[in-house]
């Protein structure tokens, strides 16, 4: 009725992909990341197996934004389409977050020059209101970010499809069910090039069905005095400060 949405609102995969064509991919980097991060194709991380830099991303684009929007078969009373009714719909992020709020807020102002019948609601919420809403699975929209348990793909693939967001998400069992068939294959594949090969299955896979924006890498610095010697950098402590401590050498 232009005042919400329906519960399977973003089962629509004409929703999905005008969301993904809405949101400002490029501003998002300049203004919120200060161009510090890299654009990611897949779930996986670069140099893992089975990301592929040749897989396609979405752009920002109002008229396919405009023209997805208008193909959506959601459709409200007397055969109201969702152009023509709109739509109002709740965005949250964590305060103090604000990476999380400027996604927000791209996607509300772009989403309104489509068609000024759509509004998010940009909403603030404590980490720990986030966090259970997230887990009751209340929120419409969200942004989230993933710290590798393990480095592999299939830690990056599985959170985000059948496992932690996935669940969230409330991601539908067919495709759920289609993610754990490819991921299954790959996990269980030995030599990397075929794993590599499977993997390009869930990529285009991903792509087609737009379960999520992939959005950005951030890149990250550490400042060390000179007299430190012997560090290395062990991604997976995540920055955690005190760890490193124990790979450094006696000098």
């Amino acid at each position: 009725d232009g005042n919400g949405i329906p519960a399977d609102f973003f089962g629509d995969i004409h929703i999905r992909k005008a969301f993904a064509y809405c949101f400002d991919y490029e501003t998002y980097l300049t203004d919120a990341l200060q161009g510090e991060a890299v654009r990611s194709k897949t779930l996986m991380l670069p140099g893992m197996i089975g990301y592929d830099d040749a897989q396609p991303v979405y752009e920002y684009d109002p008229a396919k934004c405009e023209e997805e929007f208008k193909a959506s078969t959601i459709t409200g009373e007397g055969g109201a389409t969702v152009w023509d009714t709109g739509f109002r719909v709740t965005m949250a992020y964590n305060t103090g977050n604000t990476v999380r709020q400027t996604i927000a807020q791209i996607l509300q102002q772009n989403v309104a020059a489509v068609n000024d019948k759509f509004v998010v609601e940009v909403t603030g919420l404590p980490w720990a209101a986030f966090l259970q809403a997230q887990r009751a699975k209340q929120l419409p929209l969200f942004t989230v970010g993933w710290i590798m348990d393990l480095y592999d793909s299939h830690n990056w693939v599985v959170p985000y499809t059948t496992g932690t967001y996935g669940n969230r998400q409330s991601l539908s069992p067919e495709l759920q069910a289609q993610f754990r068939e490819i991921y299954g294959r790959a996990v269980t594949t030995v030599k990397p090039e075929d794993r590599a090969e499977i993997y390009k299955e869930f990529n285009k896979l991903y792509y087609d069905e737009v379960p999520g924006l992939i959005l950005y890498q951030t890149n990250g610095r550490r400042y060390l005095p000179k007299y430190v010697e012997g560090f290395y950098y062990n991604a997976i402590l995540s920055g955690m400060v005190d760890n490193f401590v124990y790979a450094m050498t006696e000098k």
